[in-house]
């Protein structure tokens, strides 16, 4: 059996469209109109509570048509499959989980890295459940898993290059690898997140005190220095 067979019997509840749909040419019409474009949205925020209510396996067209208020008909006109609803919906997620608005002007080193953590944290929280099924669907699904690690490497590169500015700003330590260090730091805040909010939680941790500690050792493994944490470094 070859590896699509093997993903496919994997996902054997996952709707392939129509019978002959694979063919069939993609999503006519999606967005064209203010109602399709709110249409849409519904299938993708009705998917998720969906997904998260029932994991990807058995999570069934239907019903997210059903929370939509949409025929189950219409589902074809924006989407091919359940395979393809469930990737716009976990690309949507970990965009959000990953992408940090701006700082201000004036906030300090240590400031930028407690609100990218606290950001990471309570965007996690709020999907939680969902990031458990992602996490999940990523294990039989080539695609899910090669569009995760592509954008957790882009996460990583970006915590790269913030380093790099600190320690070119004399701020951190420059004997860090920033290599090394933006992957493990990444990694760090991704499994502590994994473990408060989608585990029993067994040391009665709390988001505001998981912020605080989480920055401490994220400015101690970069070697910040007290006497020039409020130095002025480069935006990033």
């Amino acid at each position: 059996m070859t590896a699509t067979s093997n993903r496919r019997a994997a996902m054997s509840n996952a709707s392939q469209g129509r019978r002959g749909g694979e063919g069939r040419e993609k999503r006519r019409g999606t967005g064209r109109t203010v109602r399709g474009r709110q249409t849409r949205a519904q299938l993708l925020e009705s998917a998720k509570k969906i997904f998260e209510r029932d994991g990807f396996l058995h999570a069934r067209i239907a019903d997210i048509c059903d929370a939509a208020g949409v025929s189950h008909g219409s589902f074809y006109t924006y989407f091919v499959s359940k395979e393809e609803i469930f990737k716009e919906v976990a690309d949507s997620v970990e965009v959000d989980l990953l992408t940090l608005g701006p700082a201000p002007d004036d906030a300090d080193p240590i400031e930028r890295i407690r609100t990218a953590n606290e950001h990471y944290l309570a965007a996690y929280r709020a999907n939680a459940k969902l990031m458990r099924v992602i996490q999940q669907v990523s294990t039989i699904d080539a695609e899910v898993r090669a569009t995760r690690l592509q954008r957790q490497e882009a996460f990583a590169r970006a915590i790269e290059r913030r380093i790099r500015q600190l320690q070119e700003a004399e701020v951190a330590d420059p004997e860090v690898d920033a290599v090394y260090a933006a992957q493990a730091l990444g990694g760090m805040v991704a499994s502590f997140a994994d473990y408060l909010f989608n585990t029993d939680n067994a040391f009665g941790f709390d988001l505001a005190t998981a912020t605080d500690q989480l920055t401490r050792i994220w400015i101690n493994a970069v070697g910040i220095r007290p006497g020039v944490a409020g130095r002025a470094a480069p935006a990033g």
